[in-house]
């Protein structure tokens, strides 16, 4: 699935429509919630889906029916997840909690092309009458797959966007078996975001670090206004802004930085990362959020899914330690740098040398497809 993001320019009226669909549907998704923990209680099972859509058919002034079945199917989803977390021991996964209204800011509609659709000029979007009926859409790109659904998401910038998600299809051009282009490996790192075994490097822009001094700032005057005043309500608000320019900004980073590597190379080798355990490590959790490993690596593996291309992921063992030219375990701290073998006398970067590593060990034949299109090269354990 691909999820395209086009900004709305919405009037006062539709946007009194929206706001009101949104408070609307918060509450029939906590009643949703209160009527599954008072069958659980009563009787140990879960009411399904559709019973959910019977009993809250129609409620809601300014909700459409669609948003109902897909509130009773987002709550659905969310109660198999935890049954599923639950038999398997996996932490984490909890059960389905009440929505506040600071985390509410969707709008689900369950079908494109039914419910929503765009207008032959290409400059409204329309939507049940409920939400407004035409909404102005700035459409900066074309729409080249096939929309599925549509969500209606309202930002901390106050504006509102509509999230068409389509239906991704995969690349014709050439397949990873007959893919002409070469393979190279890449390491993720703290002191340069990556670098590859060809010795290039991504400098770390730690948007987060970078906007530590305002977003202080903007905390601290939240903080000292009266809690539940209109004032302290705005200053809020000047905090989610913050917080939204540095999510765009590493996202943006992300794709300009994955797009190289997607196109130009058949085979992107990377190492299969625990981010959950290495955040544990509290001196460097905050630099590894910054970062953000784990987002960037989704993105390359669909940049190179859609390139017909593919990410192999490799168990991160020794990576760095291993000597790349004799294979030697070479014991050293973060804090050494540069690799310096004293078996054969090989010396490099350490990050190029842990990039290189990577690539030899993406080189073998054998591997394990994932869900989303990567594969994986991890040993299993014993």
């Amino acid at each position: 699935m691909r999820t395209f993001e086009f900004r709305l320019f919405v009037n006062k009226e539709q946007s009194r429509l929206l706001m009101a669909c949104l408070a609307e549907s918060r509450t029939i998704y906590n009643d949703m919630l209160e009527t599954v923990k008072a069958q659980y209680e009563q009787d140990g099972t879960f009411p399904s889906k559709y019973d959910l859509e019977k009993a809250f058919k129609g409620q809601g002034e300014h909700v459409p029916a669609t948003t109902v079945q897909m509130l009773a199917d987002r709550l659905t989803k969310s109660l198999k997840r935890f049954l599923a977390a639950k038999q398997n021991n996996i932490p984490g996964v909890g059960f389905p909690r009440f929505k506040k209204p600071n985390r509410w800011h969707s709008i689900q509609l369950r079908q494109y092309g039914k419910d929503c659709y765009l207008h032959e000029d290409k400059k409204h979007l329309i939507v049940p009458k409920k939400l407004g009926h035409v909404l102005k859409i700035k459409l900066h790109r074309p729409i080249d797959q096939t929309p599925k659904t549509v969500h209606l998401v309202l930002r901390a910038d106050g504006h509102w966007y509509a999230l068409i998600v389509c239906e991704a299809e995969p690349s014709s051009e050439h397949g990873p078996g007959t893919c002409e282009h070469p393979a190279i490996g890449i390491d993720v790192g703290l002191k340069s975001f990556l670098t590859d075994s060809e010795g290039n490097t991504v400098a770390n822009p730690r948007y987060y670090r970078t906007s530590g001094r305002t977003l202080r700032r903007k905390q601290r005057q939240m903080c000292r206004r009266k809690k539940g005043s209109h004032r302290q309500r705005k200053a809020a608000k000047n905090v989610a802004k913050t917080h939204l320019k540095i999510k765009r900004q590493r996202r943006d980073h992300h794709f300009k930085t994955a797009k190289p590597y997607a196109d130009g190379y058949g085979s992107i080798v990377v190492e299969d990362l625990q981010i959950t355990h290495m955040v544990k490590n509290h001196h460097l959790s905050k630099s590894i959020l910054d970062a953000s490993w784990g987002a960037f690596l989704h993105i390359l593996e669909a940049k190179a899914a859609s390139a017909g291309h593919q990410v192999i992921r490799v168990n991160p063992r020794f990576t760095s330690q291993k000597c790349y030219q004799c294979g030697k375990i070479v014991q050293k701290s973060l804090s050494v740098r540069t690799h310096v073998c004293p078996f054969c006398g090989y010396v490099a970067d350490r990050d190029v040398n842990s990039a290189r590593n990577i690539h030899k060990a993406g080189a073998q034949p054998s591997g394990t497809k994932h869900s989303n299109g990567g594969v994986s090269l991890r040993s299993p354990r014993l």
